[in-house]
């Protein structure tokens, strides 16, 4: 399992991966040893563990190392990603501070439901611990969506208290197995997370494409010849297809692009779109295009995400372009459209293609 282990400088978290791994690593007082992010393979338990620096220091370094090992985990599986969070509480400073909490909460936002062991390190005082306990339910329960699986103080390494008391180390071995307990758990949301990242990955890359050649269709558009000559737009709706439909690993066969292209519905969202508008030119022209390209990328990409969900078979043609011709009829840009053009005729006349056009995508997103 890989384990990120996270929280304040001098919380103990380098001690507590030190006893666990067995690797000897440099703690001291003062400034926060752990000066970038580092990796340490038990030699005693099936556990892995990423060292970070304290949240104090910088919150975008905790979310640069989580999207580095979310990089990891989509290239690599499951061996790579983050399976389980310990978040080390000091149990000497009788305080635990919310604000880092929520540091973590939005560090780990791409890691939904990642089981967190909440870890209070340095428990000396037997006395403190139920306190301390308390402090961190308290502190948790106010910082929702995350699945806190339990509270472990431990005494990483032995302490000298003073001349007479010595306390010896405990709570390692109940951590360990409390953490490798939750093992098929922790997979299971490893994988659904890494599983909603690559989709995500491949949403994001579809959408580039499909805002690039809005923007080419936008000026195709917006040369002044008669709009129902819209065959002009077709070499770019192929590619924008075909991009997409690669984009999420789905042979283009020239039916299927052919279906969808070829679609009545494409023609059908222009002329809603011309209807309904009270104004004509290239510039309008121009909107029309980018929003009819803008729109079939829409639907293409909710039916590709369709077929990586399991629930259309590309090679059923109809099924798949019923699924693009309803995205495309139902989507926000047309009626955004037709409402930003009758809202501001009177203001669009000094107003270009692409300034339109960014403004009613803005509306959608």
């Amino acid at each position: 399992m890989n384990i990120l282990v996270i929280g304040a400088s001098g919380s103990g978290k380098s001690t507590l991966i030190s006893a666990v791994s067995g690797i000897e690593i440099v703690t001291g007082i003062g400034e926060g040893q752990t000066q970038k992010v580092a990796i340490y393979e038990s030699n005693t338990w099936p556990l892995r563990f990423i060292d970070t620096k304290g949240f104090e220091y910088s919150l975008t370094e905790q979310i640069r190392t989580i999207k580095k090992f979310s990089k990891e985990q989509i290239k690599l599986g499951d061996t790579s990603g983050i399976d389980a969070i310990w978040y080390c509480v000091d149990g000497t400073s009788g305080r635990v501070f919310l604000n880092n909490i929520n540091l973590m909460s939005k560090a780990i936002k791409g890691w939904k439901d990642i089981p967190i062991f909440a870890v209070i390190t340095k428990s000396l005082v037997e006395s403190d611990v139920k306190a301390n306990i308390e402090a961190v339910q308290n502190a948790f329960a106010k910082s929702k969506s995350m699945n806190l699986k339990k509270i472990i103080p431990v005494v990483a390494q032995e302490y000298q208290v003073n001349e007479d008391t010595l306390v010896a180390p405990f709570g390692i071995t109940e951590l360990c197995m409390e953490t490798l307990n939750c093992y098929d758990e922790a997979k299971s949301i490893s994988r659904t997370n890494r599983n909603r990242m690559i989709l995500e990955q491949k949403r994001y890359t579809a959408y580039s494409i499909t805002g690039g050649l809005s923007g080419v269709a936008g000026a195709v558009g917006a040369i002044p010849i008669p709009f129902p000559d819209a065959v002009i737009l077709t070499p770019i709706e192929v590619s924008e297809v075909k991009a997409i439909l690669k984009v999420y690993d789905i042979d283009s066969s020239n039916d299927l692009i052919d279906a969808i292209v070829g679609s009545s519905i494409i023609t059908g969202v222009a002329k809603t779109i011309v209807h309904a508008i009270p104004i004509v030119g290239p510039v309008i022209n121009g909107v029309v295009a980018t929003v009819m390209v803008y729109a079939l990328g829409q639907g293409t990409i909710l039916a590709c995400e369709e077929v990586y969900s399991g629930n259309i078979d590309p090679v059923q043609i109809k099924e798949f372009t019923d699924k693009v011709a309803s995205g495309v009829k139902n989507s926000k840009i047309i009626t955004k459209t037709i409402e930003y053009i009758n809202n501001n005729k009177d203001k669009l006349k000094d107003k270009n293609v692409k300034d339109i056009a960014g403004e009613i995508l803005k509306s959608v997103k």
